[in-house]
C-alpha cells in the first residue's frame, strides 16, 4: 500500500514538473496561466513568477493584464523578493488607478519594504521608505481595510528608528571621556539634544534628558574655571526640564544626585 502511494505521489511529481517545462517553452498563454494558477496554488512561487514573466507582457491592454500583474507582485512578495515585489506593486498602483485592488498595492509596497527594513543596528534608510510608503496609504486611505496594521507597522518602525537614534547619542556620551577634554561631551550633548526635538513621543525620552544632563555637568567640570559656573547652571536647567517632564521616572535618584554634586561645586 505504502508503495503504491508512492508510486502515485512520485508521478504526480514527476506530472507536474513536466506540465512546468512543457509551459517554459509553449506558445499557448492558455496552458501557460493555467500551469501558474496550479503552481500558485501548491505555493512554488519561484516557478510560477518564470512563467509569469513570461505571459504578462502579452496580456498588457486585456482585461487580464492587471490580475496577471498582481498576480507576479504577489508572487514576488511570497517569494521574499521584496524590492522586485515593491516595484511591481508600485507600477501596479501608478497604472490601474481605477482598480479595487489598488489600495491593497499601495499597502503592499510598505509591505514589501518593511520586510526589507533592518535590525535597529543596521543602515535605516528601508525603514524610512517603508514609513513614508505607509503614510502614503494612510493618507489615500485613512478608513481603508489596511489602515490599522499600516499604523501599527509604522509605529513599530518608529520605534526601530527611536532606538537607533537613541543608541548613536549614547555611544558619543560612553565616548566621549576617552575623547579630547571637552569636545566629546559637545557633541553627545547636541546629539542628545537633537533626539529629544525629532523623536518627541519617545520611549528614551526620560533617558535622554537624565544622559542630557550628566553630559552638560561633565562637559562643565572640565571647562576652564571661569566658565564652569555657566555651563553649570545649563545643567541645572537641564535637570528641572528633566524634573517637571519625567518626576517617575527610574533616572529621578540618579538625576537628584547630579544635581546635587552641581549645587556642591557652586557652593
Amino acid at each position: 500500500m505504502k508503495k503504491s502511494l508512492l508510486l502515485v505521489l512520485t508521478a504526480i511529481v514527476i506530472a507536474s514538473c513536466s506540465n512546468y517545462q512543457k509551459a517554459l517553452k509553449s506558445t499557448d498563454n492558455q496552458f501557460k496561466i493555467r500551469t501558474i494558477d496550479s503552481l500558485y496554488n501548491k505555493e512554488k512561487y519561484t516557478k510560477a513568477i518564470n512563467l509569469l514573466e513570461q505571459v504578462v507582457p502579452q496580456y498588457r491592454g486585456t482585461d487580464s493584464a492587471a490580475p496577471l500583474a498582481l498576480k507576479l507582485a504577489n508572487a514576488l512578495y511570497f517569494d521574499r523578493r521584496y524590492p522586485e515585489s515593491g516595484y511591481q506593486f508600485e507600477t501596479f498602483k501608478n497604472s490601474y488607478i481605477t482598480s479595487p485592488k489598488r489600495e491593497y498595492a499601495t499597502f503592499m509596497v510598505g509591505k514589501s519594504l518593511y520586510e526589507m527594513a533592518p535590525i535597529y543596528s543596521k543602515d535605516q534608510a528601508p525603514t524610512e521608505r517603508a514609513m513614508a510608503k505607509f503614510q502614503d496609504y494612510i493618507n489615500t486611505y485613512p478608513n481603508g481595510e489596511y489602515a490599522d496594521e499600516a499604523n501599527a507597522l509604522t509605529q513599530e518602525l518608529r520605534l526601530k528608528l527611536d532606538k537607533k537614534a537613541f543608541e548613536i547619542a549614547l555611544q558619543y556620551y560612553k565616548r566621549a571621556p576617552y575623547l579630547n577634554l571637552r569636545g566629546g561631551f559637545v557633541t553627545a550633548i547636541t546629539s542628545f539634544e537633537n533626539f529629544i526635538i525629532e523623536h518627541p513621543g519617545s520611549e528614551y525620552q526620560d533617558d535622554a534628558h537624565f544622559y542630557l544632563i550628566d553630559s552638560q555637568y561633565n562637559y562643565a567640570i572640565r571647562s576652564v574655571p571661569v566658565l564652569i559656573p555657566e555651563r553649570l547652571e545649563k545643567a541645572k536647567e537641564y535637570y528641572n526640564t528633566f524634573a517637571t517632564r519625567y518626576p517617575a521616572s527610574e533616572f529621578q535618584e540618579d538625576a537628584q544626585d547630579l544635581l546635587e554634586k552641581i549645587n556642591d561645586f557652586n557652593n
